[in-house]
């Protein structure tokens, strides 16, 4: 039977739709199949999140895993009104072994980098799970590693979205001073500004408008503990180094910088953690003190009830900024009984396939 809907009402209908549809609705004719395979099409099904948070939090996810299994597990943002929540197991199928370690660099617009140690990077997309997934060509480079003793340490990597060229980039810093780009369109790495800041762990750089983010401390003499702590950004479009504006200047215990809401975030440790309103600002940071002491914080998201998601000294909790009440979330289904590592996405069609290149099967 044919439809009465003119196509583009079809369109308007079928970009409010979940991810999971999609799989069923390639089946149903050919003209669907190219329809959510198109480009533009998956642009605006994408948009369509930026701009309604309903439709925002209908697709927001976490993907997560325990440090005693290579195993990858999602859970829907949706279900954190209950205390309780089910992980389902993802479809990885490059894990082979217990021994694969993996490493979440991070997420933009549904796609996920994940390292599996020795340094081999791959783009995946957990919602269409997609039997390919993009290897990212290792990185090889010749260097005299006398020079430093300290090139041993893990490389620092960070993910994320250059809208200039729109391109999906990964930032890696090695060797304490060598930075190299990778661009997903073109499938290389390109060289960029030497690195002249010191680090305090191998933590990945968080994104934020088309920049990744770490705290850093400037200097190679004094010792790394006396050192004043920089927000210092990548930005992808231009290719080099920025520092952005602190809300203190003492801050010898904050080593990391997170994002909630789409806003920048400067964590230390007590109760308390500030805000940055306007990007750049150094006057829109604002204080927020929460009533759950903690070590460590990483904001992850707003849920549609404006309580905010937070991992506090390892564990999940949901937290009512209005009534300053929180509560635990407690997470079923995965396997072992390992440190979580949480990172957040929201369901997207984009593909890392989507600029038509011929992928490795899995298998190879």
């Amino acid at each position: 039977m044919q439809s009465n809907l003119s196509s583009d009402v079809i369109v308007e209908i079928l970009m409010r739709l979940p991810v999971k549809s999609f799989c069923r609705f390639k089946c149903v004719c050919k003209l669907w199949c190219l329809l959510i395979s198109d480009p533009t099409f998956i642009k605006r099904h994408l948009n369509l999140a930026i701009i309604d948070k309903d439709i925002e939090h209908q697709r927001q996810k976490l993907i997560l895993r325990s440090s005693s299994t290579p195993s990858l597990y999602h859970v829907e943002c949706d279900a954190m009104t209950s205390n309780d929540v089910m992980a389902v197991k993802l479809h990885f199928p490059l894990i082979r072994s217990s021994f694969d370690k993996v490493k979440f660099i991070g997420s933009f617009n549904g796609l996920l980098c994940i390292s599996l140690e020795p340094e081999r990077l791959f783009l995946f997309n957990p919602a269409i799970r997609e039997l390919k997934v993009k290897r990212i060509p290792n990185l090889y480079i010749d260097i005299n590693r006398s020079l430093d003793d300290r090139v041993s340490r893990p490389p620092i990597y960070g993910f994320g979205y250059d809208h200039s060229f729109d391109d999906y980039n990964v930032v890696k810093i090695m060797y304490e001073s060598i930075v190299y780009v990778y661009s997903l369109k073109t499938d290389t790495w390109r060289r960029a500004q030497r690195f002249s800041y010191r680090r305090f762990n191998s933590d990945s750089g968080v994104h934020l408008n088309g920049a990744v983010h770490w705290v850093f401390a400037r200097g190679k003499d004094s010792p790394l503990v006396s050192m004043p702590r920089l927000i210092v950004a990548f930005d992808f479009a231009e290719g080099k180094f920025r520092e952005l504006p602190r809300p203190y200047d003492d801050a010898e215990n904050v080593t990391a910088v997170g994002v909630l809401g789409g806003c920048l975030c400067w964590l230390g440790e007590q109760q308390d953690f500030w805000v940055m309103k306007e990007y750049g600002v150094k006057e829109s940071w604002t204080k927020v003190v929460i009533g759950v002491p903690f070590l460590n914080l990483r904001p992850l998201s707003f849920l549609k009830n404006d309580e905010a998601l937070l991992v506090i000294n390892e564990g999940l909790i949901v937290y009512n900024p209005r009534e300053d009440t929180h509560r635990e979330i407690v997470i079923h289904g995965v396997d072992g009984r390992g440190k979580l590592e949480i990172e957040t996405y929201v369901e997207s069609l984009v593909s890392p396939n989507v600029w038509n290149w011929e992928l490795k099967e899995i298998s190879d």
